[in-house]
């Protein structure tokens, strides 16, 4: 499994060793997709390869290409934003906020978890409506004829994503807030 340091000065972080086993299962589910991505963007690099070579060689790229390796560039990001998110490795700017008392920084990460949640669950509403209403006009790209609500739904799936990503933050910095709480 690879290793994944905590990359935040927040009480939540990346799975340790002494985490129950279904968080383990789940860091390892993310360490599989992980590499999944980086298969499917080494493909994407020979697919350009191939078009490229075939472009300045035999005088003709393979048709659609551009747009397969656009689309599956789109899939990675958003994918990857879901996992840097469940990982807890995207950018943060605590600078200033590192210095904060336990409880003023728990008011801090639960402001940012609330944030998080209705900014990705307004987005999973606007791009859901969006897909739904691309698949509906059975919309195909150019060359390659892929249908357009699938490029669409990337950003469906990353959000969606990220936004259990803030639910289950959530949980956590309540159970804390309660257990703390209780032991006081």
């Amino acid at each position: 499994m690879t290793e994944h340091p905590e990359v935040s000065s927040t009480p939540v972080a990346a799975a340790a060793p002494e985490d129950p086993p279904h968080t383990l299962g789940f860091h390892r589910l993310l360490d599989r997709l992980e590499r999944i991505s980086g298969v499917v963007f080494i493909l994407v690099v020979l697919l350009n390869f191939a078009s490229a070579a075939g472009r300045y060689a035999a005088g003709t790229p393979i048709l659609g290409a551009d747009e397969v390796q656009v689309f599956t560039m789109i899939w990675l990001i958003f994918v990857g934003a879901a996992i840097a998110a469940m990982r807890r490795a995207h950018l943060r700017m605590d600078v200033l906020t590192a210095s904060l008392s336990p409880r003023w920084a728990w008011w801090r990460h639960l402001g940012e978890a609330l944030l998080m949640l209705g900014a990705c669950a307004l987005m999973v509403g606007v791009s859901a409506d969006f897909t739904y209403q691309i698949y509906t006009m059975e919309q195909k790209s150019d060359a390659a004829e892929i249908p357009m609500w699938l490029p669409h739904l990337s950003v469906v799936v990353g959000f969606v994503g990220m936004l259990l990503c803030s639910l289950l933050e959530l949980k956590t910095l309540l159970a804390q807030r309660l257990g703390s709480s209780t032991h006081a």
